[in-house]
């Protein structure tokens, strides 16, 4: 009897473990911010709106009158696959679905479960047709056939009108994102939130508000987003739309004293940081070796720019551009920059370099562990550590002692390698995510992260450390992953 009761609780635990869910991202780790613009259905309770977008789930708090975290870090549902949301009126059963399924979320535990059919809900709100009169945003026209035209005469079409029965009319463009309007003044009013193009291959954070953007691969509108964290809001710098700011794939931002430097396809681009106009571009026929700049870093008054054909110097006090070693860099690909205070360390297609900034020396970084013998990607300092990352990892150099330290890494498949660090940890991109590597000498270990663990995609272009989070640009939005997770066991 007793070993039939055994063999009975052995069979009762494998069915449990079966049926048992896979592992899923642990609640608020990861929170991914991406193209919220196409926007496929509205819901209303009576304190948020939520719009199911090709890219997950936003939701705005319509008591404060300002955007909430997208439910983008939630397990269980396919962000990109959600072609409708309901809501009950007091904002406590929310359901959504997909091309396969329907679900049911759980605030508690953040992630979507699978059931059977929607509930009725008690919910006042109706979905409506194109009002014939609407009030168009300044510089746009509206259309009584369902749409507005924008300042260079691109129709956003309305997916979705919702009327919460309190006075609001909640739209859904397809493009342009969110508005909202009276439903008796009929003034349109637009609620930007999201990224202008999902691929973030640069992040740049100026005073805490972060500037991304990246290649234009498969973006409509295309452009810098900038992004404040702490408001969670976001701007727009957008190309395509003027000569002045052409269409051009984005490979880095910085900035100097008095502008902000953007590394693009066609040249680099000077901003105006409190206008956000366009001061002047730089091009190949303006002196630079070639038009695409990968990366740029001011030295005092001058810039040095990295382009696919060395490095050129534009001197602040001339305003000229000169080649700094040509015969050394000529048809090398200059990929990231990193200044001393009397060095410019160089990131490039044929290794790692040392500039000196007083006599301008140049000399080559020899690594005694082979980790950046050839290809040197990305370079990052915190006080007196300086990292380069290459195909095959990175290194860790004491710019007091000149101690190395190698951290190795499988050759990533995909091209540059991404780097961020503090004096905590390291990060670096991957062939499956990004790896992050504790420093604490005490207990130093290592862990690759991946979709499995919240990341929208295993492709991580771009990462920078910001206290307790690391901002991870994939080719499906930024991520804002906690990496100082108390409730994580690494």
């Amino acid at each position: 009897m007793k070993r039939l009761a055994g063999y009975i609780a052995i069979l009762v635990a494998f069915v449990i473990l079966a049926g048992a869910p896979q592992a899923a991202p642990l609640k608020g780790q990861a929170v991914t911010y991406s193209d919220f613009s196409r926007i496929a259905y509205i819901a209303s309770s009576m304190s948020h709106v939520y719009f199911a977008t090709t890219d997950g789930v936003i939701r705005y708090d319509k008591m404060g009158f300002r955007w909430e975290d997208p439910l983008t870090g939630a397990a269980g549902i396919d962000n990109r696959d959600i072609h409708r949301v309901w809501v009950d009126h007091f904002d406590q059963k929310l359901y959504a679905a997909t091309s396969n399924d329907l679900l049911e979320y759980d605030l508690l535990f953040d992630r979507w479960y699978p059931i059977n059919e929607i509930p009725a809900l008690n919910n006042q709100s109706i979905h409506i047709t194109t009002p014939d009169i609407m009030y168009a945003p300044p510089q746009f026209n509206f259309s009584s056939s369902g749409y507005l035209m924008d300042p260079q005469g691109r129709n956003f079409y309305f997916n979705d009108i919702l009327d919460d029965r309190t006075g609001n009319l909640w739209i859904g463009t397809w493009g342009y994102g969110a508005a909202l309007a009276g439903s008796s003044s009929m003034i349109i009013e637009l609620l930007p939130y999201g990224l202008m193009q999902n691929r973030v291959g640069t992040i740049y954070n100026l005073d805490g508000i972060l500037w991304v953007s990246g290649k234009t691969v498969g973006s409509y509108r295309t452009g810098i987003t900038i992004f404040d964290p702490d408001e969670n809001s976001f701007s727009y710098v957008e190309s395509g739309i003027g000569f002045e700011f052409p269409s051009e794939d984005i490979y880095s931002i910085n900035s100097s004293a008095r502008e902000i430097l953007v590394g693009t396809s066609g040249g680099l681009v000077f901003l105006d940081p409190e206008r956000l106009t366009v001061n002047r571009t730089l091009t190949a026929r303006g002196g630079l070796g070639d038009n695409i700049v990968y990366c740029a870093q001011a030295v005092g008054d001058s810039v040095y720019i990295g382009t696919a054909n060395g490095v050129s110097l534009l001197s602040g006090a001339s305003d000229t551009v000169r080649f700094v070693w040509p015969g050394q860099f000529f048809n090398t690909d200059i990929y990231d920059f990193e200044a001393t205070d009397s060095t410019l360390w160089i990131a490039s297609a044929a290794g790692a370099f040392q500039l000196r900034l007083d006599n301008g020396a140049l000399q080559k970084f020899q690594d005694p562990h082979s980790i950046v013998f050839s290809r040197a990607y990305s370079i990052a300092r915190w006080e007196d550590q300086l990292w380069i990352a290459s195909d095959f990892g990175a290194v860790r150099i004491d710019l007091t002692t000149g101690e190395t330290t190698p951290f190795s890494l499988i050759m990533s498949g995909y091209g540059r390698r991404a780097l961020a660090v503090n004096d905590r940890i390291a990060a670096i991109s991957s062939d499956r995510g990004m790896r992050i590597y504790w420093l604490d000498e005490n207990r130093p270990h290592d862990r690759e992260f991946t979709t499995e663990d919240g990341l929208p995609s295993d492709l991580v272009l771009s990462l920078s450390v910001d206290g307790d989070f690391i901002w991870v640009g994939t080719d499906r939005g930024l991520t804002r992953f906690l990496w100082n997770n108390p409730d994580r066991v690494d």
